[in-house]
C-alpha cells in the first residue's frame, strides 16, 4: 500500500514539472501580452526630386507688331522683335554668357541673325535681309544665324562673343522691321522696354505673340 502511494505521488510531481516546463517554453510569461509582428519600414515622406530646369538666360523673339511692341531707343533708334525681359529692347549681356532662344509665337517662324558686327550708334542697318540658312554653330558672334525657329521652339544654349551687333529676323526684317541691337560687353545694360501697341491698333494677333 505504501509503495502504491509513493508511485502516485511521483506521477503527480512529474506531471507538475512537465506543465511548468511547457509554460516556460511557450514564452507566454506572466504578463499575458499579445504577440506583435515586426513593423515594416516607414515609407519616405519627401516628394520626388523635381526635374532640373534651365538656368540659362533667354532671348525671346516675336513680331514687333505683337504685344512685344517696338521702342525708339534713345541711342540706337527704332528697334523691335527681341527681348530679354517682356517688351522689345536693346539686348545686353556679359561676354561668355550663355543664352537660349525662344520663339514666343504659336505658329510663326522667326530667326536671330547677326547681320553686322562692330556697329556704332548712327550706323544704318543693312538693307539686305538676312539668310534663312543656319551658321555659326553654338556661338553667337559675327556671321551667326540661328536658322528657322518654329512657333514655341526653345533652342540653345548659345555662347555670346564680345562685340556689338545688329541682329534681325530673316522672315520679317524688311516686312515688319524685326531688327535689334545686341551688345556683348562687360557692364552692358539692356535698353528700355517697348510698351505694347494699343488693342485693335493693327496688331495682327491681339493679346498674344506672333
Amino acid at each position: 500500500m505504501a509503495v502504491a502511494t509513493s508511485a502516485k505521488v511521483l506521477r503527480i510531481a512529474l506531471s507538475s514539472a512537465c506543465i511548468a516546463a511547457l509554460a516556460a517554453c511557450g514564452g507566454g510569461g506572466s504578463s499575458g501580452s499579445a504577440y506583435s509582428p515586426p513593423q515594416m519600414g516607414t515609407p519616405p515622406t519627401s516628394s520626388p526630386t523635381s526635374m532640373p530646369t534651365s538656368t540659362q538666360q533667354v532671348i525671346s523673339l516675336a513680331l514687333p507688331q505683337s504685344t512685344i511692341g517696338q521702342v525708339n531707343d534713345p541711342t540706337w533708334g527704332l528697334i523691335g522683335g527681341y527681348t530679354q525681359s517682356t517688351g522689345s529692347q536693346v539686348l545686353a549681356f556679359a561676354p561668355g554668357s550663355q543664352v537660349m532662344l525662344r520663339n514666343l509665337a504659336s505658329s510663326t517662324p522667326h530667326t536671330l541673325n547677326v547681320i553686322a558686327s562692330g556697329v556704332t550708334p548712327g550706323t544704318p542697318f543693312p538693307a539686305t535681309a538676312p539668310s534663312l540658312n543656319a551658321s555659326g554653330g553654338s556661338t553667337i558672334g559675327s556671321g551667326f544665324a540661328s536658322g528657322s525657329l518654329n512657333g514655341g521652339q526653345l533652342a540653345g544654349p548659345f555662347t555670346l562673343t564680345q562685340g556689338t551687333y545688329y541682329i534681325g529676323c530673316a522672315y520679317h526684317y524688311a516686312s515688319n522691321g524685326m531688327r535689334d541691337v545686341l551688345i556683348v560687353q562687360t557692364g552692358a545694360v539692356p535698353g528700355p522696354q517697348a510698351t505694347p501697341p494699343p488693342s485693335g491698333g493693327g496688331n495682327p494677333c491681339p493679346g498674344g505673340y506672333c
